[in-house]
C-alpha cells in the first residue's frame, strides 16, 4: 500500500478541505478525516508521513490523540493546530511530542513551509541505524534541532556513536 503524505483531522468540514486543496496543490498526497478516533482508524490501515490535526475537536480532542498515536507510532510527526493557542499549551504539546503548533489563522506559505520541513524528517525516520526507541528519539531530537541555528554540543563515550 502506498504512503500517504499527510492525514489532516480537523473536524470544520470547510477548514478541512481548504487545508487539504491547499496542500494538494503543493504536491502532496492527502487525506482528511473528522476526529481523533477516525484518525486512529485509519492511520491502523494506511501510513502516513504526517499528521496535522485540530486541538479543539469531539468526542477526542487534538491532545488526546497525540499522546495515542505517540503511543503506537512514535516517530510519527504530528502538527497541531489551534485557534484558541496559549504560550503554556504550546510547551505542553510539543514536551508530549508535537512536532510544532501552528495558531489559526495562518497563512497558507506557513502551512506548505512546515509541512515541507517535517515530512522531511519522516521520510529520513524510515532510513533510522538504530532500531532502540532511545536511540530513535536521539535521531528525532537531532532532527529537530538540525533544522535551527542551535549550536550543540555530544557528549559520550568512544564507541557510543557520537559521529552518528
Amino acid at each position: 500500500m502506498r504512503e500517504l503524505d499527510i492525514l489532516i483531522v480537523e473536524d470544520d468540514p470547510a477548514l478541512g478541505e481548504a487545508l487539504k486543496d491547499t496542500l494538494e496543490l503543493a504536491g502532496w498526497q492527502v487525506a482528511r478525516v473528522a476526529d481523533g478516533g477516525e484518525a486512529l482508524t485509519f492511520l491502523e490501515r494506511q501510513p502516513v508521513g504526517l499528521v496535522i490535526s485540530d486541538v479543539k475537536m469531539a468526542p477526542m480532542d487534538g491532545r488526546t490523540l497525540l499522546d495515542r498515536i505517540k503511543k503506537r507510532w512514535p516517530e510519527l510527526p504530528v502538527l497541531l493546530m489551534t485557534a484558541y493557542g496559549t504560550i503554556e499549551q504550546a510547551v505542553e504539546v510539543i514536551r508530549a511530542g508535537a512536532c510544532d503548533y501552528l495558531v489559526k489563522p495562518f497563512e497558507a506559505e506557513t502551512l506548505v513551509s512546515q509541512a515541507k520541513r517535517y515530512l522531511a524528517l519522516s521520510t529520513h525516520a524510515h532510513q533510522e541505524a538504530a532500531a532502540s526507541p532511545a536511540m530513535r528519539r536521539v535521531y528525532q531530537l537531532a532532527q529537530k534541532v538540525a533544522a535551527t541555528d542551535a549550536t550543540v554540543l555530544i557528549l559520550g563515550e568512544s564507541g557510543s556513536g557520537k559521529e552518528v
